[in-house]
């Protein structure tokens, strides 16, 4: 199989978008999406956008859906494009890692033995729901966790099916989501083997990874963004906010130049996969917090180290952008130096709306993480235009 050739899916399956495109075509578009939105505050900071180091096989984590049609064999894969409540039943996939298809045909045939009736999306009837593989693209384990509605697992045949798929499985979870919501986690009910969780690497450094864990997707491509945020921070400085941190992998990854990293991050469990890793690397100097973004900007036990001299952030929001509580903080107590990572130039325009008459722009440096998708992060160097910091 060629890594060049369009996958047998691409069209029907909802993955990918542009995978018949050339892969320089899709990044001049990608650069133009980021320098049209950013446009009418910058023009000259934005920096031609950075490739990914892997166009094929690059995410380190998929969410596979369970599907099909009332007593016909159960379906595995991503659902058809524009069709919620379709699924396009996958013999491989382009963007996980080759071993895609023996193990979703696994898991699969483990299903028609065991007569498990899949989730539908409109009766809100069935068990199977979903099965998300968790890859270290570095070190190689993999971890398996499948999603159930409420009900008796047959764990032992499950395992079996895993461990005689010739694909390597390190660890497998089980967790249920008994609500209506069409998400790919729940309550975890038991590690039926393994750990319970991964590793990967990020430079020297060796991530814990749980099934909740945030950790960016592409992650040979992180190690390029995880760079350029760390280059636009100071030599050194006495605090660092990792706001929205996840595990903590972007604050552990700029700790050398910092004497105190405040990790902020709403997940508890990726907040536990922080404060492990902080362990493993010897890191003493970081503390993470279980707290919503909006909860510290209004927190004066942290806005006191906030406006303390020489503090700087990293600020790396989910979609919709920051909070207007952080937005707040930012204006009302501007921060000498900061970084914004944002995955949605729409949403980073907005806030950079708001927030430009406070700071000025020092960069913008799209980077792709998500070839044949849509989706680019854009990495924003920020300056308070008054450093002397507001009390």
């Amino acid at each position: 199989m060629a890594d060049n050739s369009v996958c047998p899916h691409f069209g029907v399956c909802g993955g990918c978008a542009s995978q018949d495109r050339p892969y320089l075509d899709q990044l001049a578009e990608k650069e133009e999406m980021v320098r049209r939105g950013l446009r009418p505050f910058f023009p000259r900071a934005i920096q031609f956008i950075v490739a990914s180091p892997d166009i094929f096989f690059y995410r380190n984590k998929m969410e596979f859906a369970f599907g099909g049609l009332k007593d016909q064999p159960p379906l595995l894969g991503l659902r058809q494009k524009g069709k919620f409540d379709r699924i396009v039943d996958l013999t491989e996939c382009r963007l996980l890692s080759p071993e895609t298809g023996r193990l979703l045909a696994a898991v699969r045939a483990w299903a028609v033995r065991e007569n498990i009736p899949t989730y539908h999306l409109r009766s809100h009837r069935g068990f199977l729901r979903y099965l998300v593989v968790r890859e270290g693209k570095i070190t190689g384990q993999r971890m398996v966790c499948l999603v159930t509605a409420e009900g008796a697992l047959p764990n032992e045949s499950f395992v079996s099916a895993l461990q005689d798929s010739g694909v390597r499985v390190d660890t497998a979870v089980w967790s249920v989501n008994a609500g209506l919501s069409d998400v790919a986690w729940g309550e975890e009910r038991a590690v039926l083997f393994g750990s319970g969780h991964i590793e990967d690497k990020l430079g020297n450094l060796s991530f814990q990874i749980s099934p909740r864990t945030f950790f960016q997707t592409n992650t040979r491509g992180a190690e390029r963004l995880y760079q350029i945020i760390k280059d636009g921070l100071p030599d050194s400085c006495p605090t660092l906010f990792d706001v929205y941190c996840g595990s903590g992998s972007i604050g552990f990854f700029c700790a050398d130049r910092v004497k105190k990293l405040v990790g902020i991050e709403l997940n508890e469990s990726a907040v536990s996969d922080a404060r492990a890793n902080a362990l493993s690397f010897g890191i003493d100097h970081a503390q993470f917090h279980v707290l919503d973004a909006s909860v510290f900007a209004k927190s004066p036990e942290f806005l006191e180290a906030w406006k303390s001299p020489g503090a700087v952030a990293v600020m790396d929001p989910p979609r919709p952008g920051l909070s207007a509580e952080v937005r707040k903080l930012l204006l009302d107590h501007p921060i000498e130096s900061w970084v914004y990572v944002s995955c949605n130039p729409e949403a980073l325009a907005r806030d950079l709306a708001v927030l430009s008459p406070t700071y000025n722009v020092k960069s913008v440096q799209p980077v792709d993480l998500f070839p044949h998708t849509p989706h680019v992060e854009t990495v924003v160097q920020l300056k308070a235009k008054d450093c002397k910091l507001k009390t």
